[in-house]
């Protein structure tokens, strides 16, 4: 019955979020509070710690923080003159440079901090040549997720994945970091071509000038928080310090250091909305786990698809893939890795090696990320900076329309390399 109750809701939310009838926060916490109304969750206390992801909120409110105070430095827009001048009056090439680094960078860093750090150089880079804000930050959401599926550390699911196979950072470049690579130039050659006419746009990069003079020493000390911040993130894995803290604790010391006297200034840049919307779903998709609808849905597969690689693996990728675009990937994820483990009993001849279904779960999950506006948190996160850059809602259908030929074109390039590969 809880089961029900749990599907029922999360339909229902995601219903609302679809048509845009009711803010997409407000819903999504008010169906979280009614699964505990209804006891869906047995006690309250265990299932906040359980499934909200505190990790997630704590970055999101740290990096917003280091955002805002590096922004009012003009590091962002210092940064986008840069790139004018590189791009030599291309509208391409910024559109080339950007996406580039972003899928780079999202290989090292999660891609929430990613796209926080390149979303306000983007909006920097608009405002002067008055190109599509749309069209750039989604291209970015897309570049971020296919670059997060090259590492170990580059998508959550990725860590649990190495974490539960006992897979080193070089496995995952010499099996995920393959298919991530030749997506991303697939995917951005898709890209470039549908958007030729955009993209074909010229202009004359030394009219521009910066419109203000900055401290040189807020912007020193800017680019220094900035550069510790990643260094600190590419070495989490031996400081053994979560991600969460280190963000947490750069946002602060940003203040601290360029803003000490407008710490409540700063605080009002968080994007609360957001951070609100991220614990509705957390609880909401926790409710799926906790009533035993992703474990039902796992064992389905594991029973009538479990007896042939050839079958499994891409039942598995397209189930992967797109639920990966519609709930969390993390507790997917999570429910899935119980049942590949207990493959091999099921049939050890067929499953006697499990590489090639970890590759595919981790290929999956992390290219369905890019389906909706919510498949991954780097989605709302970028949506939620443009909509108040842009001061217009991007509806559900507009991103699907945008996103849905670059995620079929990584989805059969993934498919096609798992054929390849590993049947």
């Amino acid at each position: 019955m809880h089961a029900l109750i749990a599907l029922i809701i999360f339909s229902i939310v995601y219903v609302f979020i679809i048509n845009e009838k009711i803010n997409r926060t407000i819903i999504a916490i008010l169906g979280a509070v009614m699964l505990f109304f209804l006891k869906v969750f047995g006690h309250s206390t265990e299932a906040i710690s359980s499934y909200i992801d505190f990790n997630t909120i704590f970055l999101l409110v740290g990096m917003m923080l280091l955002v805002s105070t590096t922004k009012q430095t003009g590091f962002f827009e210092m940064l986008a003159f840069k790139i004018l001048k590189s791009a030599k009056g291309s509208v391409f090439r910024i559109f080339l440079y950007i996406n580039l680094a972003v899928a780079f960078f999202s290989a090292f860093l999660d891609n929430v901090t990613t796209l926080l750090i390149f979303i306000p150089i983007t909006f920097a880079v608009i405002d002067i040549v008055k190109i599509d804000a749309f069209f750039f930050v989604l291209s970015e959401i897309i570049a971020s997720n296919l670059g997060g599926t090259a590492t170990l550390i580059g998508d959550p699911p990725n860590i649990l994945i190495g974490s539960a196979a006992k897979l080193s950072f070089l496995d995952f470049l010499k099996n995920s970091g393959i298919i991530a690579v030749i997506s991303l130039i697939l995917v951005m050659a898709l890209l470039m071509l549908l958007n030729r006419k955009k993209l074909k746009v010229r202009f004359d990069s030394s009219i521009f000038q910066q419109s203000a003079k900055y401290d040189k020493k807020k912007l020193k000390k800017a680019g220094i928080l900035l550069a510790l911040t990643i260094i600190l993130f590419v070495s989490q894995e031996f400081l053994k310090v979560d991600n969460s803290m280190i963000a947490l604790g750069m946002g602060f010391l940003s203040v601290l250091i360029l803003d000490p006297n407008n710490v409540e200034k700063h605080l009002k840049e968080v994007e609360w909305g957001t951070i609100f919307f991220f614990i509705g779903l957390f609880l909401l998709t926790g409710a799926l786990e906790e009533t035993g609808v992703l474990n039902a849905l796992a064992y389905f597969l594991e029973s009538n698809f479990g007896h042939s690689l050839m079958i499994f693996l891409p039942v598995m990728y397209l189930v992967a893939f797109v639920f990966s675009g519609f709930v969390d990937n993390i507790p997917f994820t999570a429910t899935m890795i119980p049942v590949i483990k207990h493959l091999p009993v099921l049939n050890p001849t067929v499953f006697a090696d499990l590489s090639p279904v970890w590759w595919t779960l981790s290929i999956g999950v992390c290219f369905g990320g890019n389906l909706t506006p919510i498949g991954a948190s780097a989605n709302v996160v970028a949506l939620t900076m443009l909509k108040k850059y842009s001061g217009k809602e991007i509806s559900f259908g507009r991103y699907l329309k945008f996103a849905f030929l670059p995620s079929l074109t990584s989805f059969v390039a993934g498919l096609i390399y798992i054929f390849i590969r590993y049947v």
